[in-house]
């Protein structure tokens, strides 16, 4: 009888100390984007009170060596993303900037990056996967000193690409969740630019998803589930003869009780860690021979690509030219 007792009971998830604990947390982002709605029905000052609130969150509970803040980050290829809510660097970074403050970020000082939506629709969720397209062509640059501990760890580098996390948290949503499921999966891929990957055997060769985890207050957390991941979950996919992997890449949603907890424990867990022997900022400030052949590929491309719509611009002016010309044997 006691043992059947201890079965009803169970484990509970959400009796947890520290899902309790951000739990609470949760509510009080909540209030901060009901505050910032009474205050202003202008789009910007809404999203700027759901946006600091969750900054100040992950400032208080991530391990102190990071920081968090917003603005570009850019690779030593040249190339950079698209404004970013969130931007959380770790020690290597070179470069601090006041809190509030849009700043430059170097990837390869970056642990992750993500958006902040207050209401998850249709068209936010898009805006963040096109976000997370331009970050996650970003590639870090690692040095023969630079070094990753085990194993599975170096695998875990390979299968992220060597580009840092791209996430989103919301607020509310206004999506079904199967929907959310499907636009994830047929975001695709985004592979590296060529001219960053040396081959399949470079770390930075592998395509990834345009973001990693998105986390919706109150309802759960969809992630981006790989066969190496930190958090050891794994996923069985059952083939077409019958069989199963669970070696695979795939999406997941976890219905939770404290979403918010699970995206920071997936956060110290995800964030790609590696031992530093030299600056992060050297090859942004002296660019290797590899890195140089990317840049003057890429500016002779925008040349070629400016001289083409030019001239696509001349066509199309001598065509008008000669349809406003009279015809030949005409009178004027």
């Amino acid at each position: 009888m006691p043992e059947q007792q201890n079965q009803r009971r169970g484990l509970s998830l959400a009796g947890l100390r520290f899902h309790q604990i951000l739990t609470n947390v949760e509510q009080e982002l909540q209030n901060a984007l009901a505050r910032a709605r009474l205050e202003s029905n202008h789009s910007t000052t809404i999203g700027d009170g759901a946006e600091e609130p969750v900054r100040n969150v992950l400032r208080s509970y991530l391990p102190s060596g990071y920081g968090v803040g917003k603005g570009h980050v850019y690779d030593a290829y040249g190339d950079g993303s698209r404004q970013t809510d969130v931007v959380i660097t770790n020690p290597d970074h070179p470069l601090s900037f006041p809190e509030g403050r849009s700043g430059t970020y170097v990837v390869d000082g970056v642990s992750a990056a993500g958006e902040v939506k207050s209401r998850l629709d249709v068209g936010a969720l898009d805006d963040c996967i096109e976000k997370g397209k331009a970050f996650k062509q970003l590639r870090m640059t690692v040095n023969e000193s630079d070094h990753v501990m085990t194993a599975k760890e170096q695998g875990y580098m390979k299968q992220i690409g060597l580009v840092p996390p791209f996430f989103t948290v919301a607020f509310e949503n206004k999506i079904a969740t199967d929907t959310i499921g499907e636009r994830l999966r047929d975001a695709g891929l985004v592979p590296p630019p060529p001219g960053k990957s040396m081959g399949e055997a470079d770390w930075a060769d592998t395509p990834q998803p345009p973001l990693d985890a998105v986390c919706i207050l109150g309802r759960g957390v969809w992630l981006y589930v790989r066969p190496d991941n930190p958090m050891g979950m794994k996923i069985k996919a059952q083939l077409a003869d019958g069989t199963e992997r669970d070696d695979l890449a795939a999406w997941a949603f976890l219905e939770l009780d404290a979403p918010l907890a699970w995206l920071l424990a997936w956060l110290n867990a995800a964030m790609p860690r590696i031992f530093r022997g030299t600056s992060v900022f050297r090859p942004y400030l002296i660019p290797p021979p590899r890195h140089l052949k990317y840049m003057n590929a890429q500016i002779e491309a925008a040349a070629d690509a400016d001289a083409n719509a030019q001239g696509e611009s001349t066509a199309a002016d001598i065509v008008d030219v000669d349809a406003g010309a009279d015809p030949p044997g005409s009178n004027t």
